[in-house]
């Protein structure tokens, strides 16, 4: 049986104006067009597409950093697009991030510790400081990081690093459902697996529900469950891992498809 969507997005639109010149008739240009899907408790849903294809605007409107033109949104079966101060504190709590770029991602001038305690303060998680200094380190052991990070800064770590430190970040709220926004993409390719590793057995431990965007099919089937390719602003085909690398059925899947690189005998 199919676990009941944590998450259903329903005719999600988003248009932007584009700059007109004088008495010109007001122009639009249509990012993302009329997408729909449901993600279950617990899985991933990868978010494919090319540049520009609207999958990060997706991302975005899905945790309130950019307002929908129409459609709508239900976590957990509420809608959630116009959110009170209290409905908007807690889903900032059940809906974290995170990003492409490690390096710009991370502030530069907070330590680790002061980054990982930063969101349990606000949502006043621990009854002290140092209660909050001690879940980061344990958080940081989760992500296979030396507690002793607490102290140090950003520019101390490698890419791979500071990626796992922003998944500490993340995870430092307690949520339920993340948006992985391209994840990997900025990592080398021997780093990246070993975070993808990590995605999933997080997922696995806390039960986690993912949002996978990405540009590359290749990463795909380490983590997801199901994949929605999108193209142009519209989701032009959807299915399990198998269904679409197997049996794609659109023109634009078969090309990021074959995109992927191929090692020869």
């Amino acid at each position: 049986m199919t676990p009941a969507p944590i998450l259903s997005v329903r005719g999600l639109t988003k248009r932007f104006p584009l700059r007109r010149r004088l008495l010109a008739p007001r122009a639009w240009k249509e990012a993302v067009r009329d997408v729909s899907f449901d993600i279950p408790r617990g899985s991933t849903l990868a978010l494919v597409g090319e540049s520009g294809s609207g999958k990060s605007t997706v991302g975005l409107m899905l945790l309130g950093l950019l307002s929908p033109t129409s459609g709508e949104i239900l976590y957990q079966g509420k809608p959630i697009l116009r959110p009170t101060g209290r409905e908007r504190l807690n889903l900032r709590r059940e809906m974290q991030v995170v990003f492409q770029d490690p390096y710009a991602s991370l502030n530069a001038r907070m330590t680790v510790g002061e980054t990982l305690t930063e969101g349990m303060a606000v949502h006043r998680i621990g009854q002290s400081a140092r209660e909050r200094e001690e879940r980061a380190a344990e958080l940081l052991r989760q992500v296979s990081l030396s507690p002793d990070a607490l102290r140090r800064y950003p520019h101390e770590f490698s890419g791979g690093q500071r990626q796992r430190i922003a998944i500490a970040r993340a995870l430092s709220v307690g949520p339920h459902f993340i948006v992985l926004d391209e994840p990997t993409s900025a990592l080398d390719v021997s780093v990246q697996g070993q975070v993808l590793n990590l995605l999933q057995a997080l997922q696995a431990e806390r039960g986690l529900t993912y949002l996978f965007i990405t540009h590359n099919l290749d990463v795909v089937g380490y983590l997801a469950d199901e994949v929605a390719v999108m193209e142009s602003g519209r989701i032009v085909e959807r299915g399990s891992v198998e269904a679409i690398f197997d049996q794609p059925r659109e023109d634009h899947t078969k090309r990021l498809l074959n995109a992927i690189p191929r090692v020869e005998g």
